[in-house]
């Protein structure tokens, strides 16, 4: 994955794992809990007290500009979980083309797709999905020429949203598409936090930017930061409030070939959960951690199997500062360190805070070669430049892909899982967060398909399922869930996260 140089980084408490013991004489501040702040803002399907359902989708369409864009074509996947049909407004908002509206029909436990192509060529399209009834969820299936990736939409907007696992070098182009669908402008700043730097920096040309009110702005990350292999981005408003995308791509004139699209995360929380980990020949996984308090944030790291906890190891982030955590195969172990280890297969992690300071957490997935700048892979695996724009082709025979996804802060009893059909099979993954062993029933819409699958506590356990489906997960314990799906000799690994259901007030 990355090869992260955290000895040159002399102040931040060192990544404990395996026995590595941070540095004795670093002080750590502890915190009162009067002082920490814990914020849950995870996008949720409203329930049947609600009049209306309202989504916000930061990218619904994207052209690659000369200094800021980038190829993204949205389709729109709108679910309908209660049994009446109901007729659903999309409205494209661009900040140079006037307010369109589209309509759609969506029956009762149904999905609908809606491709925005289709209704436009702006340089830039953001969406706001409004339906007069409840339950109602949008979700966004991304197609870049580097791969495609699934990506929420949110139901909030929010004045601070954490963006993780994002990479400047020469061989990527990282954006934030940053959406205010308020009648008023938002002022925002941009800070940064990188493994080579001390805790958080702020570029001044990334501060104080309005957001016009109802419009969205697209920042491309490798003209404005330094260039990393690590980095991590906090948008917060000064005034009024925003939703942000982050839209990450490596173009393989390194090796590495992929594309992924991520709604960044406005959530921060003492424990979070990775359940679809996956880690074979040819692919690469590796979590970071952001900590945006000024504490020193203690982590626990619990490994999850088929049959419960596996082990556990243990990790420091300074104030304001991130700590990257490459995971590789258990005979890889003499290696490296900054590194956790696991036998190959699927697996799934919770990270815990041992003293009550919140963090963010992601998980970064790859597959195919691992070159990147400075390290290349062989010749024969690198991809002359794009001319013009246009789907990659890979060699034959050869697969890549790339997927970001935010962790999971607590557990649910029913979650929703929208998929865009791709052909052949995803694998949805189940982690039981409780200690308390339970079936765990998966339904999909429209179809006679139903599962059962018991996990035990503190376990993970996978099931494949065709794509193109949409699926009610339900538990009478607390789990989380997700599910994975690499399109075959091609780039496009793709991680589709879940939508839990609000609770009934």
């Amino acid at each position: 994955m990355r090869v992260l140089t955290f000895f040159a980084r002399l102040l931040v408490p060192l990544l404990i794992v395996a026995g590595l013991i941070a540095d004795s004489g670093l002080e750590r501040a502890v915190p009162e809990a009067s002082e920490i702040q814990v914020f849950d803002t995870e996008s949720s399907i409203s329930g049947s007290s609600a009049l209306t359902s309202t989504w916000y989708c930061p990218t619904a369409h994207s052209r690659e500009l000369a200094e800021s864009g980038i190829d993204a074509e949205v389709d729109l996947l709108v679910t309908n979980t209660s049994a009446e049909p109901t007729r659903v407004t999309v409205y494209l908002v661009s900040p140079t083309s006037p307010l369109e509206s589209i309509y759609l029909e969506v029956p009762g436990l149904a999905s609908r797709s809606l491709p925005i192509a289709e209704y436009t060529d702006d340089e830039l399209v953001s969406a706001l999905v409004e339906a007069p009834s409840s339950g109602v969820a949008v979700t966004r299936s991304i197609r870049s020429p580097y791969g495609l990736d699934a990506a929420l939409c949110s139901s909030l907007v929010a004045d601070e949203w954490y963006v993780l696992s994002a990479d400047t070098q020469a061989d990527a182009s990282g954006h934030l598409i940053i959406y205010n669908p308020l009648p008023t402008d938002a002022v925002i700043d941009l800070t940064f936090a990188s493994e080579a730097e001390v805790g958080s920096y702020a570029p001044s040309e990334l501060t104080g930017i309005v957001i016009p009110a109802a419009s969205s702005l697209s920042i491309r990350l490798d003209d404005n930061v330094r260039r990393r292999q690590l980095l991590t981005a906090v948008v917060k408003a000064r005034f009024g409030r925003v939703v942000v995308d982050h839209l990450q791509t490596f173009n393989g004139s390194s090796g590495r070939v992929g594309f992924s699209a991520t709604l960044a995360s406005a959530t921060r929380s003492t424990s979070w959960h990775h359940p679809a980990l996956r880690l074979e020949k040819d692919e690469r996984v590796a979590l970071v951690l952001f900590n945006p308090t000024e504490f020193v944030a203690e982590t626990e790291l619990q490994i999850s199997s088929g049959e419960g906890k596996v082990k556990s190891v243990f990790a420091s982030v300074g104030p304001f500062d991130l700590t990257g955590i490459n995971i590789l195969p258990l005979e890889d172990e003499e290696l490296a360190t900054n590194t956790l280890f696991v036998s190959p297969g699927n697996f799934g992690i919770t990270v815990k805070s041992l003293n009550g300071v919140p963090i963010v957490s992601a998980a970064e997935l790859g597959a195919g070669p691992i070159g990147s700048p400075g390290q290349e892979s062989d010749d024969s695996e690198l991809l002359e430049p794009q001319e013009e724009s246009g789907k990659v082709e890979l060699p034959k025979g050869r697969v890549s892909g790339l997927s970001i996804l935010n962790g999971t802060p607590e557990g649910s009893g029913t979650w929703m899982l929208a998929a865009p059909n791709l052909g052949g099979q995803m694998l949805i993954s189940v982690l039981n967060t409780s200690g308390r062993g339970e079936d765990v029933y998966l339904s999909q819409f429209g179809d006679r398909a139903n599962y059962r699958v018991n996990v035990p506590g503190n376990a993970v356990r996978q099931l494949f399922v065709g794509t193109g489906g949409t699926w009610e997960i339900k538990s009478e314990v607390p789990i989380v869930i997700a599910a994975l799906h690499q399109k075959t000799l091609a780039a496009g690994l793709m991680s589709i996260a879940p939508v839990k259901f609000g609770v009934e007030e």
